[in-house]
């Protein structure tokens, strides 16, 4: 039951982050080592939009088209919505409830997330243009929307709010966050033994596999 149960929250948490668009504030890094992370070595891997397609594939965004990627937010959403109405009519009350409240609190993180990132893109990334701001926007929107069905039909939000830390982001946050872009420490030895034209290309910042790993063992504490 418990196998059972880790495989379908981890079905509903990845279509959290399928699709998604994100960035890595560098500000948290620089409190913490600021000689260090403000080396142009990082450019690449700070405040830099990222989005995440629905097939799990992703890309460095520069400004690109991605209000066509997140108009589908609210679908994938809505497919858990689905998958949460069935396991509740098969599953135990105990073990939905379970599943319910471990989903909700997942969501409460995007949710807080992607309202932190929409409040600070233009601070962190001013030369974000009108089309990323509007995907960040519909993100946020999409989750909000999601999170206040979640509360009226599933689970009371006085439940949820005894988990969810009513403070801005820090750099707690986002401290394995390389488990989720790689180990950055290795781009300078890398970056000497390939063409000059793959550190342009910039194509896959995040494998999916390291993505799921570091939202669902990292974030979530949720033991694969």
């Amino acid at each position: 039951m418990e196998e059972s149960l880790n495989k379908k929250q981890k079905e509903l948490s990845s279509r959290l982050y399928k699709p998604l668009i994100f960035y890595i504030p560098r500000k948290f890094w620089v409190e913490m080592d600021g000689e260090k992370w403000n080396d142009k070595e990082f450019d690449a891997l700070f405040d830099t939009v990222v989005l995440m397609k629905t097939d799990g594939s992703n890309k460095a965004l520069q400004n690109g088209s991605s209000n066509y990627y997140l108009l589908s937010k609210t679908a994938e959403l809505d497919r858990n919505i689905y998958a949460l109405l069935e396991m509740r009519s098969k599953l135990d009350e105990d073990s939905f409830q379970f599943l319910a409240k471990k989903y909700c609190l997942d969501v409460a993180f995007y949710k807080r997330v992607s309202a932190w990132m929409l409040d600070h893109i233009q601070e962190d990334i001013p030369d974000a243009n009108k089309e990323t701001l509007l995907s960040f926007e519909l993100q946020k929107t999409a989750f909000e929307n999601h999170w206040e069905y979640l509360q009226k039909h599933f689970v009371p939000s006085a439940e949820i709010k005894r988990n969810i830390p009513e403070v801005n982001l820090t750099a707690e946050d986002f401290e394995i966050i390389q488990d989720l872009v790689g180990n950055p420490l290795q781009s300078k030895s890398e970056n000497k033994n390939s063409p000059k034209t793959t550190k342009k290309e910039k194509k896959i910042l995040i494998t999916e596999e390291a993505a799921e790993k570091f939202l669902l063992e990292t974030v979530f504490n949720v033991k694969l």
